[in-house]
């Protein structure tokens, strides 16, 4: 709040719960609470809004992006969306600039020069897991009856999904994306054969533990195998969505899974 206007930028004191995978969407509203025979008038307006996580400060951007400033005459608002993609665990701030013309108007409709004021405003609210995973690679037999030198290494990859939210959630997808050594087959909700239905999407309470697998396959005549330092073998990355009740989509994607070390 200004000392000579009653302008003023207003959010809720808490946003509730706030996950990472999610994106973060905010309403702004700046509200010229002047009167209507006042001899003050508010114009070129502008919101600027940042958001300050954890890695560093993030510039958003503001929509509808007007090209010009607008005037904002008393008793209503201007009101700007912001989103921004969740991205990491941890304390946020989000920093809403609002800047302004203020110019006295007299009577005989002369205006007097306008002064340039501004204020920011600081909201605060903490980033969590949605989703826990934890992940376990076993060997399976090979399918080939070959030498072991030339067999193709079959895994099955299984992954242990928990519910770290306070609210409801339903998987809408689980996919492993497999490096190009390999071919991967899900053995979950949506493999192939089965008919599911959208309703057959498994929704997870508060707290709920879900175990999903998929069958991890080299390819016979495909690239060699990606191998780290320490000998692990490199099977590809988990891709999870999920949609809570109130239609809200989050995404979570994992570090390359490997084998265990030999």
């Amino acid at each position: 709040m200004t000392d000579n206007i009653s302008f003023a930028l207003t959010l809720p004191p808490a946003f509730g719960s706030a996950y990472v995978g999610e994106t973060f969407s905010c309403t702004l509203c700046a509200n010229n609470e002047l009167s209507a025979d006042s001899e003050r008038q508010v114009t070129s307006v502008r919101v600027d809004a940042e958001m300050h996580a954890p890695s560093g400060i993030n510039t958003l951007e503001v929509s509808p992006a007007d090209q010009e400033a607008v005037k904002v005459d008393p008793g209503e608002s201007l009101q700007k969306i912001v989103r921004f993609e969740l991205r990491e665990e941890g304390n946020h701030t989000l920093a809403v600039n609002v800047s302004y013309s203020e110019t006295t108007v007299s009577k005989d409709q002369s205006a007097s020069s306008g002064r340039v004021r501004t204020f920011r405003k600081l909201y605060q609210f903490v980033a969590r897991p949605c989703l826990g995973v934890r992940t376990k690679v076993s060997i399976l037999p090979s399918a080939d009856s070959g030498d072991s030198q030339s067999r193709a290494a079959r895994y099955a990859l299984e992954a242990q999904l928990e519910n770290f939210a306070d609210g409801t959630i339903t998987l809408e997808t689980a996919t492993l994306n497999p490096k190009p050594a390999f071919i991967s087959t899900s053995l979950n909700w949506d493999a192939k054969g089965l008919g599911m239905r959208h309703s057959d999407k498994p929704s997870m309470a508060p707290r709920d533990v879900l175990q999903i697998a998929f069958q991890v396959e080299q390819q016979k005549d495909g690239p060699g195998k990606e191998v780290t330092k320490d000998g692990r073998t490199l099977l590809g990355n988990l891709d999870i969505q999920w949609m809570t009740v109130m239609g809200d989509r989050g995404f979570l994607s994992t570090g390359w899974l490997t084998t265990k070390k030999k």
